[in-house]
């Protein structure tokens, strides 16, 4: 959960004398909390016997708001703790580009569409080479805006991965051009061939991650704390 950068939120019944200093366990888990840049936010008795058992810890940037134990013995001997968490989960805006459906052409309507144009037809020796360009690009940008118009596509980017660097896009989109060849043809060295470069891929994948998340833990040396909030922030 940390790697992932998620608000971490430990609650429950530790059946542990928290409110008592001079108690051994009381001390050992206090002692570990700062080690995971973690604080606890229940104060008071939590059990009929006046024991404070039932704890809520969290990062220290993420502290809760009226953290309270209600009065034991209503339902059970433990109080219910109720608390308001300072999370905001913030959506990635839409973003809008434009594109052309190219899968929807049928190769039939493009041929019908370039055999009534100026392109079929016999070019004159004399013929001007820039007003041939000219015409060569003329003629095919209206085929293409009749054929496939442009249209706007919006879509929410995922979560940014900050290992993933372009060696990994240039790995999926060969990855994704096998698959289509394989799903086309249905031959065994294709699949074959799809599914070699598919294990190389995550073979990459795998090394990058562990390397990425190796540096961030080495630069922060020996302080437990520091690592937590690194391992905790996106990048």
């Amino acid at each position: 959960m940390v790697v992932y950068s998620c608000p971490v939120v430990v609650g429950g019944d530790f059946n542990l004398w928290a409110q008592d200093d001079n108690d051994r366990d009381t001390r050992r888990f206090a002692s570990l909390l700062p080690s995971f840049d973690m604080v606890q936010h229940v104060r008071g008795p939590t059990h009929l016997r006046g024991n404070t058992l039932d704890l809520v810890m969290t990062f220290t940037d993420r502290v809760p708001d009226d953290t309270t134990a209600m009065p034991p013995g209503a339902i059970s001997d433990h109080s219910l703790i109720t608390c308001h968490l300072p999370i905001q989960v913030d959506s990635p805006p839409l973003t809008e580009r434009l594109v052309r459906g190219w899968r929807r052409v049928s190769r039939d309507r493009l041929h019908r569409a370039l055999a009534d144009r100026q392109l079929c037809s016999t070019v004159p020796d004399d013929a001007d080479v820039d007003q041939l360009f000219d015409a060569y690009n003329t003629i095919l940008g209206n085929i293409v805006d009749q054929l496939a118009p442009v249209h706007a596509i919006r879509h929410r980017p995922g979560r940014p991965t900050p290992w993933f660097d372009a060696e990994c896009r240039s790995m999926r989109r060969e990855c994704r051009r096998l698959e289509r060849c394989y799903r086309r043809t249905q031959r065994p060295a294709d699949r074959r061939l799809w599914v070699e470069v598919t294990r190389r891929r995550f073979k990459v994948y795998r090394a990058k991650k562990e390397q990425y998340w190796t540096d961030r833990l080495m630069q922060c040396g020996s302080s437990s704390p520091r690592v937590w909030r690194s391992l905790s922030s996106p990048t």
